[in-house]
């Protein structure tokens, strides 16, 4: 979150157990600056993370000599800068950890040729670009959450679907065991039942035959049966003639029926 010039102000009036000391050594009495401009505050993007505020200080000690470093006097928060939590620290010192790590007399050697204006400009520059960044950063890793989201559900549904389709598979598979095994018994029963067809064809051949023959045989005794009974008919109609000559027997025909004779 983005600190305006007047909460950097109303935090340097806060600070009191951190003590500044510059010495001169070409003049007589040290001269303090503090950077002021118009009053300005920076609302941070509601995506961040809330982050808990710590004590800040800025304070710029000008001198007409830069030959000595800043002495930085700090009480009761030297022992904090190895806490267990960090820059999380409720007794972190960050003035005291920034002044030990962060500055050196060649910093402000350098930016002692500028005015205090320009230092504060490029602060905050720093600070917006730093938020900016920020914003950026956390706005890729909302992107790439969504992604891997998107991903992780779609892996789900597609170990699902492999889970669902390995089923199907397996199903499948003993669906060909149990078709197979009866293809086997099929085979099996053709192979016995080859041999009996074989038998079976050769004896329809054979009545085939015989029938035929019987069939000849047959159509001869019709033959004979018919010769025998015209023979036996006109044998009666010349008795008939011998018995009762006047008789007319000649509408008599061994193809008609007597009817009611």
């Amino acid at each position: 979150m983005a600190l305006s010039q007047r909460d950097l102000l109303r935090r340097i009036k806060q600070q009191g157990t951190t003590k500044v000391r510059t010495n001169s050594r070409t003049r007589g009495s040290p001269m303090k600056t503090n950077l002021e401009s118009e009053p300005e505050s920076t609302q941070s993007d509601p995506k961040l993370k809330k982050r808990k505020k710590g004590d800040l200080q800025l304070a710029l000690e000008a001198s007409g000599s830069n030959d000595r470093p800043v002495e930085v006097t700090t009480k009761g928060k030297e022992g904090s800068l190895g806490q267990k939590g960090g820059f999380w620290d409720e007794d972190f010192a960050h003035l005291a950890h920034g002044r030990t790590r962060n500055y050196s007399a060649a910093d402000e050697k350098m930016l002692s040729k500028g005015n205090s204006t320009s230092v504060y400009e490029g602060l905050l520059r720093s600070l917006h670009q730093a938020e900016a960044s920020s914003i950026f950063l956390v706005d890729r890793l909302e992107s790439s959450e969504k992604k891997e989201m998107k991903a992780i559900g779609d892996l789900d549904v597609a170990q699902k679907e492999v889970m669902q389709l390995r089923f199907e598979l397996d199903e499948l598979r003993k669906t060909l065991k149990e078709k197979e095994n009866e293809l086997s018994t099929l085979k099996t029963e053709f192979d016995e039942l080859t041999p009996k067809v074989q038998v079976y064809e050769t004896q329809v051949t054979s009545l085939t035959g015989r029938c035929q023959i019987l069939e000849s045989e047959k159509e001869e005794l019709a033959d004979q049966l018919c010769s025998t009974l015209k023979q036996g008919f006109q044998l009666a109609l010349d008795q008939v003639k011998v018995l009762c000559p006047e008789a007319d027997i000649s509408s008599a025909d061994i193809t008609k029926e007597v009817v009611d004779g």
